[in-house]
């Protein structure tokens, strides 16, 4: 549990993500497997559709040799408000909701597909598991200084525009740190002030129409990286085990990164 946790009524959230990569899984490349998967999360995910991407290699060595395009092939499975999408490739599962609840309720989507994969035999090693909190700030203001976000975000975070000169606005502010959290597991924090349409357009995922104009990012996504180490075969302990660990330093970052005023805000209380 961290520091001031709190369930709101209107959070800014736009999108949550889990995705674990591994080593490729030649089972996951069979139509048969995909459709084992697909049936053991029907009740969850009702609707699949076939997902087709195509990756580009360059050959940077003498030669001129042409860009290699290699095609991944998957399956796409939906709820049936397409607010949760479950995305099955041969080398990673992704989780994303535009609809999140909780996160209980995340690791127990996360934990039964790990299940249903390890029931279908794949088992390949864990390469990353990574949790991502996207928010997008909207107020009930008009945002004309990126200098005004310090009434809703935290001032440490909207300093940096005081080397700037005072008698101009600043229209756009972007930041990105990571934090090492020991063990393989990091943070990425990044933040932003923006003034456009939303950045989280999901391709399968059903969001509410928002409306142009100023907001404020706040993009968080722990990891914890399984590479150069003694392989660690995919199961629902080690990724909710991961997953746990750094959901933590994600809400706190988040808390710290708001005001009181957000927090009314979010509750939906008056501003």
């Amino acid at each position: 549990m961290y520091p001031n946790r709190e369930v709101f009524r209107n959070a800014p959230l736009a999108l949550v993500a889990a995705e674990i990569r591994f080593t490729d899984a030649a089972r996951l490349r069979q139509q048969v497997t995909k459709d084992e998967v697909a049936i053991a999360l029907e009740e969850r995910f009702p609707f699949a559709e076939p997902l087709q991407r195509g990756e580009v290699t360059l050959n940077l060595g003498l030669g001129g040799a042409p860009p290699q395009i290699q095609e991944r092939q998957g399956v796409v499975l939906k709820n049936a408000s397409s607010t949760e999408t479950l995305t099955v490739m041969s080398e990673s599962l992704t989780y994303e909701t535009t609809a999140y609840r909780s996160f209980n309720e995340l690791l127990d989507v996360v934990r039964s597909a790990c299940d249903a994969l390890v029931a279908a035999k794949v088992r390949p090693a864990v390469q990353r598991v990574g949790l991502r909190y996207i928010d997008e700030v909207r107020v009930p203001e008009t945002i004309s200084d990126v200098r005004q976000w310090g009434t809703w975000i935290n001032s440490r975070l909207i300093g940096q525009l005081e080397v700037g000169p005072d008698d101009y606005p600043a229209t756009a502010m972007q930041s990105v740190t990571t934090f090492d959290l020991g063990g393989g597991r990091g943070l990425n924090f990044r933040c932003a002030a923006l003034n456009q349409g939303p950045i989280v357009v999901p391709q399968f995922l059903r969001r509410p129409p928002i409306q142009s104009g100023p907001f404020f990012v706040l993009d968080f996504d722990g990891f914890h990286d399984f590479t150069g180490q003694e392989a660690v075969p995919l199961s629902s302990e080690v990724v909710c085990d991961s997953l746990s660990a750094v959901h933590l330093p994600c809400g706190t970052a988040f808390q710290r990164s708001i005001t009181d005023e957000a927090r009314t805000l979010f509750r939906g209380g008056p501003s």
